[in-house]
C-alpha cells in the first residue's frame, strides 16, 4: 500500500522435498521460498508476549508497521509520507468511518500512539503534511528506548550493562548523571534541548561533550554539579574556551597524521623503486635484447662501468651491481615509456592519494 515492497506473484509447495529414514526426517524448503524465508523485506520479527500488551487494535497494526521502519544499526527510522487514503487503507478505515481528520486522528493515530508509547520500547511522534488547512499526509518518527516503561515486557535485545551503553551515555553517567537521566537525554536527542537554542542533531554527541567540559571548568564554583550539568544541556550554556580545545586538539592531531603520512610516503617511495626494479628485472628476462641495448648504453656514456668483467653475464651484472641496474632502470623507463605506463599510472596515483592527504593535514596543522 505504500510502495515498499514489489508486486510479486508467485506460486510454491511449503515443502520441496521430505525423506523419513530409520526415523529420522529430512525436509528442504524451495529455492524460492528459502530465499523468503532467509532475507524476508517485507516482515519484522515482533515479541508474541508484548503484543499481548496492547488493548487497543490499532496500536498493533501501527506497532507492526513501527518496527518495520525501525533501523537496528541507530535504533531509530522513519516512515515514508503517507497520504490519508493510503493510511485508512493500511489500517483498515473504510471512508464512511472516522471521516474528519479530527477524529481519524484521536482514534486511530493519538491513541494507538499512546498506548505504543507505554508499553512497548518504542517512542514515535507523528508529523502531519497540511495543504492549506486541511492535513492531508501523515508521517511517524520512530525511535526504540533502551528502558521499558513496564519492568519486564520488552521487544528485542535492551541495553543492560553499563559497559554496552552507548559511549556518551557512559561519559554523561561518569560526569555525575543518574543513569535514568543520561539515557533519557541520549533517547530524546536534541528535542531535550529548549527551543531556540538546539543543536544540530548530527552535532549532538559533541555538545554533550562541550557541556560535559563545561562542568569540569565549573566544577569548584557550583553547589549542585549534576542540576548544572542537566541545565547546561537543556538551556545550552555557552562554552567558547571547549571549541579553542577542540581546535587546539584537532591541530595537534593533525600535526600527529602528517607526519605519519609522510613516513607512509617516504615508505611508498621506497616500495615503488623495489617495484620498478621487479618490472625491469622482468622486462629483461622476458625480452634479453632490451637489456643489451641498455647496458651497451649505460656502459659507453660511463666510464665508471667500463671496467666491468666482460667475462660475467650481463643479466648477472645488472643483479650484482646496484648502481649499474639503477642506470639500465632508468634508460629502459625513458627509452621504453610503453612497457612502464600502467605501473607508473598506479604509482602515481598512490602518491596523489597521499599529497591529497598531506596537503589538507598541512593546512590543518
Amino acid at each position: 500500500m505504500i510502495r515498499k515492497d514489489k508486486e510479486v506473484w508467485g506460486a510454491t509447495t511449503l515443502l520441496a522435498e521430505v525423506e523419513i529414514e530409520d526415523g529420522v526426517c529430512t525436509y528442504a524448503f524451495g529455492p524460492m521460498l528459502r530465499k523468503r524465508l532467509y532475507n524476508p523485506t517485507m516482515y519484522a520479527r515482533i515479541s508474541l508476549s508484548l503484543q499481548n500488551q496492547f488493548r487497543n487494535k490499532h496500536a498493533l497494526a501501527l506497532y507492526e508497521l513501527f518496527v518495520d521502519y525501525l533501523h537496528a544499526d541507530n535504533r531509530r527510522g522513519e516512515t515514508p509520507c503517507i497520504s490519508l487514503p493510503d493510511f485508512r487503507r493500511l489500517m483498515g478505515i473504510p471512508e464512511a468511518m472516522y471521516p474528519e481528520f479530527k477524529k481519524l486522528n484521536k482514534w486511530v493515530i493519538k491513541d494507538p500512539l499512546a498506548e505504543i508509547n507505554k508499553v512497548t520500547d518504542l517512542s514515535v511522534t507523528a508529523e502531519h503534511k497540511k495543504e492549506g488547512k486541511n492535513v492531508v499526509a501523515v508521517k511517524f518518527h520512530i525511535r526504540r528506548t533502551l528502558q521499558l516503561p513496564q519492568g519486564d515486557t520488552r521487544q528485542g535485545d535492551l541495553f543492560l550493562e553499563s559497559a554496552e551503553l552507548p559511549e556518551i551515555v557512559q561519559e554523561l553517567i561518569a560526569a555525575g548523571l543518574s543513569r535514568d537521566d543520561a539515557l533519557d537525554i541520549w533517547q530524546q536527542g536534541v528535542d531535550y534541548v529548549q527551543a531556540g537554542t538546539k543543536p544540530a542533531p548530527d552535532t549532538f554527541e559533541t555538545y554533550l561533550r562541550e557541556k560535559i567540559n563545561l562542568l569540569k571548568r565549573k566544577r569548584r564554583k557550583v553547589e549542585n554539579s549534576t542540576g548544572f550539568l542537566l541545565d547546561a544541556i537543556k538551556k545550552n550554556y555557552a562554552n567558547p574556551e571547549f571549541a579553542e580545545e577542540q581546535k587546539a586538539q584537532a591541530r595537534k592531531t593533525a600535526a600527529r597524521e602528517l607526519k605519519t603520512l609522510e613516513a607512509q610516503k617516504d615508505q611508498l617511495k621506497h616500495d615503488h623503486g623495489d617495484a620498478l626494479h621487479a618490472h625491469c628485472d622482468a622486462l629483461i628476462t622476458a625480452t634479453p635484447a632490451l637489456l643489451e641495448e641498455a647496458a651497451g648504453e649505460v656502459l659507453q656514456k660511463f666510464a665508471m662501468f667500463s671496467g666491468s668483467d666482460t667475462d660475467v653475464p650481463l643479466d648477472t651484472q645488472y643483479r650484482r651491481n646496484i648502481s649499474l641496474s639503477t642506470m639500465i632502470d632508468s634508460y629502459l623507463k625513458k627509452r621504453h615509456p610503453e612497457h612502464f605506463q600502467t605501473l607508473l599510472a598506479a604509482q602515481n596515483a598512490e602518491l596523489a592519494t597521499l599529497d591529497e592527504k598531506i596537503a589538507a593535514l598541512k593546512q590543518a596543522a
